[in-house]
């Protein structure tokens, strides 16, 4: 069994934080449909990067940005509140590309496959 390490634990519990704070909390219906995939803290936890992707088709990537960009201030007060951390951290959005390549390779795939049957 894995021992997880001390910021492996902040980490699902800033994860598990944003999303509630998507959820409900922020009031901005645009949020309930991004989920962080990912979070990965600095070495002093003063960083935190979120990774995330968009899950639903009428939200496009950069409306999503903007939510995001729109509610980072309430998002870092509603974590300063509700978490036990000295400091909270600086929050960096990434766009999580791992979906959309699995999908281009597994295009390419049966393309490659459609390809040797013709």
């Amino acid at each position: 069994m894995r021992k997880f390490a001390k910021s492996d634990k902040v980490a699902d519990l800033l994860r598990h934080a944003i999303s509630n704070a998507f959820l409900g909390e922020l009031e901005d219906p645009r949020l309930s449909w991004i989920t962080i995939t990912e979070v990965q803290l600095s070495r002093d936890f003063s960083v935190a990067k979120l990774y995330y992707t968009v899950v639903a088709p009428n939200l496009g990537l950069q409306e999503a940005e903007a939510a995001l960009h729109e509610n980072l201030r309430r998002l870092r007060s509603y974590l300063g509140r509700n978490l036990r951390l000295k400091q909270t951290p600086e929050l960096r959005f990434i766009f999580d590309e791992t979906q959309e390549k699995a999908e281009r390779i597994e295009a390419l795939l049966r393309s490659l496959h459609k390809d040797t049957d013709e």
